[in-house]
């Protein structure tokens, strides 16, 4: 009777330590502290508006920062929203790998326009529509000057942006943009004493290349200081004013 209730007995340890073992070494404890904290920048032209040491810094100061803390109380999706609470980052994307680190990945804005408006402002316009302030960044931009404003300037002018910046030839070619008091824009040239006048954002591909074909097939002969303006406002026409 006693061997069989000590046969019991050991069946049953065995059977609990079983147990114990398999929760214990199949499942990840999740009260594991994080033990790193890896950041992917995909800043694919290199504008540098978001770095490794910003992210970690604002992490800190928000008291957010991973690694340390037990992985089951770092909440991802508060992390992410606090990132793309930042001006210079459009998203995040956190998540836990297997070495019970954190895993970030950022994708920022660019900054394709610098203003620097009558107002006195002086902030950028990014890839996304939207506006970044100057802060303690530096890019070196088309500058864009005048009557415009902040709360409409990225929806009005930021696909021009892109598509001026975006090119090289156009970066090489135009140095500012002026919004004028009727909100026209006036583009001043790097080589040439004229202005250009553009009119709107409408059909800018179909002016940049008229404005092109002038300069390949017009301005190389005529000369580039004999013209005072050169208007594209009128479809499949360069119109010019002599000095």
């Amino acid at each position: 009777m006693l061997k069989t209730f000590f046969k019991v007995f050991v069946l049953l340890g065995i059977a609990t330590y079983l147990v114990f073992a398999l929760i214990k070494f199949s499942t990840k404890d999740e009260k594991e502290a994080c033990k790193g904290l890896d950041v992917y920048i995909n800043d694919e032209q290199e504008t540098g508006f978001v770095t490794e040491n910003e992210i970690r810094e604002l992490l800190v100061s928000k008291k957010q920062f991973p690694e340390g803390r037990a992985i089951d109380d770092i909440n991802l999706a508060q992390l992410e929203s606090l990132l793309v609470a930042s001006p210079y980052i459009n998203e995040a994307l956190c998540y836990k790998t297997a070495e019970n680190k954190i895993s970030i990945h950022i994708t920022p804005r660019i900054p394709v326009l610098h203003v620097l408006n009558t107002a006195g402002e002086d902030f950028y316009i990014d890839n996304y529509g939207s506006t970044m302030p100057r802060g303690r960044h530096v890019a070196n931009l088309m500058v864009m000057t005048g009557a415009v404003n902040r709360s409409t300037a990225g929806p009005l002018y930021s696909k021009m942006g892109s598509r001026l910046t975006g090119d090289k030839y156009w970066r090489s070619q135009i140095d500012e943009i002026h919004v004028t008091s009727k909100g026209e824009l006036e583009l001043t040239p790097h080589a040439g004493d004229f202005i250009i006048q553009l009119g709107d954002t409408s059909c800018l591909d179909d002016k940049l290349n008229r404005l092109r074909l002038f300069y390949e097939e017009g301005l190389s002969k005529a000369g580039w200081n004999r013209y005072k303006t050169i208007n594209l406002k009128f479809a499949n026409q360069v119109v010019c004013t002599k000095r």
